[in-house]
């Protein structure tokens, strides 16, 4: 069974972020949030370049494409798929800039990939507006990212 936006607590509308690891975000979500926001940001926004991907979303045919084009050229391909969802007005807030630049493997989701300037001074802004809203990072399963790829293989998706 496919899941839903909702099943991954994705807000229709939102950016995702992929996270390396959703506990880099989850171990500190419950602490004290002028303690732990730097230390978040630092471990969620650890490029050099300040360029960022955000995946929008809004329809649950777009996150198949979107998890398929995330785990395009990985290996393992089949493993759990960790975000944090950002909506528009909170990258606004902190005057993050992004740009739509069409990327990915599936065509149908290029159109959905942005690029958006994060320093580190925004990236702290970012997760302290964010944990102070109690956001939790979310994780897309194994099993889940399984039937995806098999979903999008089946209606022919280049990704994968």
């Amino acid at each position: 069974m496919l899941p839903t936006l909702v099943d991954l607590g994705v807000k229709p509308g939102s950016f995702i972020r992929k996270l390396d690891n959703r506990n880099h975000w989850n171990a500190y979500a419950d602490g004290n949030v002028s303690q732990v926001y730097q230390t978040v940001a630092e471990k969620v926004f650890n490029s050099r370049d300040e360029i960022y991907s955000l995946w929008n979303v809004n329809t649950d045919q777009e996150l198949y494409g979107i998890i398929a084009s995330l785990t395009a050229n990985a290996i393992p391909k089949y493993r759990d798929i960790d975000f944090i969802c950002i909506e528009r007005n909170e990258l606004d807030i902190v005057g993050i800039n992004y740009k739509q630049v069409c990327e990915g493997k599936c065509f149908y989701v290029k159109p959905l990939h942005y690029n958006a300037e994060i320093n580190l001074s925004t990236a702290q802004q970012l997760c302290h507006h964010l944990l102070s809203h109690k956001r939790k990072a979310q994780r897309c399963k194994k099993v889940l990212t399984i039937s995806i790829l098999q979903y999008q293989e089946s209606i022919g998706c280049c990704a994968v």
